[in-house]
């Protein structure tokens, strides 16, 4: 069983039956040894008592003793008086109780209470066959239906193996337990996380609300035992329960309820046969229990239920299941069962599991816990099939070591590899939490030798101000994850495997933060040569302050960056940035002139054992000046009988900066920036500081957008914007030259003209798009379309085309490496039966290849969950050409290598599942897609 979701059918208790309220009568009055069949109904206001003096309350699990009403102080006279539970006058020759007329029962909120439905007042008519003749007895509860028909339930037909675990007059029970709910608890629970019934909640009303009590006959005996026959019913604020027969003996605080006794609250609602409390010991009995517990939700049946204490309850042949009534495709079975709240933990004997009407698991014991508290445990099993690695099957178990220290020992199993043992410790301490995970694999079969993974994660905050965090990784190999690891994840690694640690300091105006970063390759393609700069260390201190008197801003960003690499040039890089800026801004309009000064120190030196450098050390200093500015404009516009708000948003971004030669410099961390909308109000179109453009140019941009102004929501956004550069661009990357014959882009006097929309059609259907038109080779070199449809919850399709011509990146291949041309379609339909049809398709229109896609079907419920894909990706571009055999050729293919997989998942709801997680892999495939409730 998963550590997180713990087993407990909701067990009816002492505390599920209001008790009876008390009253003060004449001292003359005697025993009322019979009632005419006249209404009889008690309503006592609450008044407030130490509780010490009052029986405890009957309330619904998990409330507690709730004050009851206590009679007002007697006289003398009074003092022998019995406690009557109805008010009544004395007659000595009928000895007939004094009948207060029934009114309408109100709430606390003032609206009507709603009665609890049995067989017996079910709305409409109720015929039974009376024992001594033929004839029909009925009975019209509420208006006459006159003839309507009505609608039928018929369970739906399926194979079984067994009798179902409940029988059509359970199910109707259940039925009716569910309609004296203030909500359906199977309603939403396939909706998204989230997602959850509104209604206002009456329990913290118990202790104001006064303890109403109707039947047909009321009997009082030796002025102790109160008796109560004929649909009795108990209503306190969100408690009801009704009954053929009610008992209470004030000397023994006993509570006996027999017949058809139903039960509800807020948090629980029952039906039993009979059901007797002791409220002196706070215990109880009920047999042949139905309940439903609203919140799991669960609902079952119990022979007997014995409550022991107010922490401790028995159940003997009890049946339980997560499904909405009328469904029993997963029934659990226990002879006996046992909740301890003070344990946390719950055990059952003779357990065994049906689902679908067959046998499928059975644990002559078994303990789970009830509450959020960690047992430890078993886990439940994933399995899963690779190419590479072939049919993978996990056993994890769950160690609870201490209340702050945790472990989870996986032990996995690939066909064709072998077995592996991997593990995850955790801890949470008070200033840290993090974790470390280890796989071994003694020897993979294949490649005949050991592999491992290592990998230590911790974040600390030693003060409000300082924290630290480590993130430390190493595998045996560079094919790894690619033989070993979960196939869902492979799309979310990279080239690198990274190691990270981190310092920081952060206070108003002053931030300081020290990191160390290391690369190793995950990639057969990439060679020690290829990988990027170890930063040993990386120093950022970074201080600013607005001035409240006057518009101004300062500003001083520092670095020191030592590079170190195994095979080419090391260097340490030191560089100041000042700046100055001066905003002026109003509600329409802003205007932020800045001055920077850059300055930049390098001394370098050759990887160890290598000749002298020369020279050894050189530096760079430049000003850096911008303007931004821009207007806000708005108005109230309507289209189609709709109000919206029209905005237009015009932007200016100057930028100077001197032309510096900079080609001298090595390049460590340094690269260009992609060019999209936002790019083009940066200082740099270099990301990393070893070049700092040179730059004289004016960037434009518009933006409108068009916003609901009942709802908020942005209906329509368009943004166009260029930038028009006054000088050639001759700061660039080593080794640059023409990306097309006869081509040099940074020799442009327009840069591409750049937009991007996005529009809501309706509330389903939305579009997004861009494009980058080349005014020198007048065509659009850039492209993307995504059109978004999304009704219920789940009912997504997505369809997207992406196209991309490299202008940038010299190519003499002629395999257009750097070119993009692909479609993405991705969805979630519903088809059938709570059947869905899930998948996406990427394919390389370019390669004629695709380059992700997967397939599948999934079923979901409020019962159980069951999903099932067939996965197909792309794991690099350089791999060996025999994956079978370690000592084959590294064969590089632009397209990749695909892969294939298989994997499933099922989930009885409320109980277990087995099989991989899919749901967190739906969200990153399919946008839009969001997973139910509970996963």
């Amino acid at each position: 069983m998963d550590k997180t979701d713990a087993v407990k059918p909701s067990a009816p208790t002492a505390s599920s039956v209001p008790e009876p309220a008390r009253a003060t009568a004449p001292t003359d009055v005697k025993p009322v040894e019979t009632a005419k069949e006249t209404p009889v109904k008690e309503k006592q206001p609450f008044r407030s008592e130490p509780i010490e003096n009052i029986p405890p309350a009957v309330v619904a699990e998990p409330g507690g003793v709730k004050q009851q009403p206590v009679p007002v102080k007697k006289t003398e006279q009074e003092a022998a008086a019995s406690k009557l539970p109805v008010s009544t006058k004395s007659d000595k020759d009928t000895r007939q109780a004094n009948v207060e007329l029934k009114q309408v029962a109100l709430s606390p909120d003032g609206s009507p209470k709603r009665s609890l439905q049995t067989e017996t007042n079910r709305p409409g008519w109720t015929c039974d066959a009376k024992s001594g003749d033929k004839n029909w007895d009925c009975k019209l509860v509420g208006e006459d239906p006159k003839g309507q028909a009505r609608i039928v339930e018929i369970p739906e037909p399926a194979i079984s193996l067994l009798t179902p675990a409940f029988d059509h007059g359970e199910e109707q029970t259940f039925k009716n337990i569910k309609s004296q709910l203030k909500y359906d608890p199977w309603q939403n629970c396939a909706a998204p996380a989230g997602a959850k019934p509104s209604f206002v909640p009456g329990k913290d009303l118990r202790d104001v609300s006064p303890l109403d009590i109707n039947s047909d006959y009321a009997e009082i005996f030796d002025n102790e035992i109160y008796s109560y026959v004929g649909n009795v019913e108990m209503t306190r604020a969100d408690q009801s329960s009704v009954s053929h027969k009610a008992s209470y003996d004030t000397v023994s605080q006993a509570l006996d309820l027999e017949g058809n006794v139903y039960y509800s609250d807020d948090e629980l609602a029952l039906h039993s046969q009979s059901a007797s409390l002791d409220m002196a010991a706070d215990q109880a009995k009920l047999r042949e229990a139905l309940f439903i517990s609203p919140a799991t939700p669960l609902r079952g049946r119990a022979k007997t239920i014995y409550r022991e204490s107010k922490s401790l309850t028995r159940y003997k042949s009890v049946a339980y299941t997560s499904c909405r009534p009328g469904n029993q495709d997963w029934v659990v079975h226990a002879s006996e069962l046992k909740m301890n709240k003070v344990t946390g933990q719950g055990a059952a004997k003779n357990t065994w599991v049906e689902f679908k009407g067959t046998p499928v698991f059975y644990s002559p014991y078994m303990s789970f816990p009830i509450d959020d508290r960690r047992l430890s445990g078993f886990l439940a099993p994933s399995f899963g099939n690779t190419q590479r690695g072939g049919l993978r099957l996990e056993m994890p178990y769950y160690w609870n070591i201490a209340p702050n220290y945790d472990a989870t020992i996986r032990p996995r199993y690939l066909s064709n590899r072998g077995a592996l043992l991997g593990g995850e410790f955790r801890y949470l301490t008070e200033m840290s939490k993090g974790n470390v995970d280890l796989e071994y694999m003694p020897r993979d079969s294949l490649l005949n030798t050991s592999r491992y993974l290592v990998g230590f994660k911790d974040a600390s905050q030693f003060t409000p101000h300082i924290s630290s965090n480590l993130n430390l990784n190493k595998v045996s190999d560079k094919n790894y994850f690619i033989d070993l690891g979960n196939a869902l994840s492979m799309s979310t690694y990279n080239s690198y495997l990274v190691s990270q640690g981190s310092l920081n300091y952060a206070n108003t105006g002053v931030s300081l933060r020290g990191t160390a970063t290391s690369y190793e390759s995950i990639d057969q393609a990439i060679n020690d040569a290829g990988l990027p700069y170890r930063t040993l260390p990386r120093v950022n201190l970074n201080l600013n302050h607005a001035f409240d008197f006057m518009p101004l801003n300062t500003a001083m960003d520092t670095e020191y960056v030592y590079f170190q690499h195994s095979t080419l040039l090391n260097g340490q890089r030191a560089g100041v940035r000042p700046s100055v800026s001066f905003p002026l801004q109003t509600a329409s309009a802003f205007l932020i002139p800045k001055l920077s000064l850059q300055h930049t120190q390098y001394s370098l030196s050759n990887p160890k054992d290598s000749a002298a450098l020369a020279p050894s050390s050189m530096s760079r200093t430049m000003p850096i000046f911008s303007t931004d500015s821009g207007l806000y404009l708005e108005k109230d516009v309507n289209f189609s009988n709709r109000s919206y708000l029209h905005t237009l948003e015009p932007r200016l971004f100057y930028l100077y900066i001197p032309r510096t030669d900079q080609s001298g410099i090595p390049v460590f961390d340094t690269g260009l920036t992609d060019f999209s909308f936002n790019s083009m109000f940066l200082e740099n179109r270099f990301s990393g500081g070893d070049r700092v453009q040179d730059a004289n140019q004016l960037t434009a941009a518009l933006t409108t957008r068009l916003v609901d102004t009942k709802s908020g929501r942005e209906k329509l956004k368009l943004s166009v914007g260029q930038i028009a550069y006054f000088q050639d661009r001759k700061v660039n990357l080593p080794g640059y030259q023409e990306s097309l014959p006869g081509y040099f882009p940074d020799t442009d006097r327009f840069s591409n003209l750049v937009t991007d929309l996005n529009f809501e059609l309706t509330d389903h259907l939305s579009v997004s798009s861009g494009a980058q038109w080349n005014p020198h080779l007048n065509r659009v070199v850039r492209q993307n379309l995504g059109i978004h449809y999304q009704n219920e919850p789940g009912e997504i399709i997505n369809l997207g085309y992406r196209y991309r011509k490299n202008t940038t990146y010299p190519d003499a291949s002629g395999l257009r490496p750097y070119d993009i041309v692909n479609s993405d379609v991705s969805f979630h339909w519903p088809i059938y039966n709570d059947w869905s049809a899930v998948g996406r398709w990427s394919y390389s229109l370019l390669n004629n290849n695709t380059q992700e896609s997967f397939i599948g079907a999934e079923k979901e419920n409020c019962c159980w969950r069951f999903r099932v894909i067939g996965r197909r990706w792309i794991s690099g571009i350089g791999i060996n050409s025999d994956p079978n055999n370690p000592n084959a050729p590294i064969a590089l293919n632009v397209t990749g290598i695909p892969q294939t997989g298989v994997f499933f998942q099922i989930e009885l709801k409320g109980l277990t599942g087995i099989g991989t997680k899919l749901e967190e892999f739906f969200q990153q495939q399919i946008y839009g897609y969001q997973a139910p409730k509970n996963d």
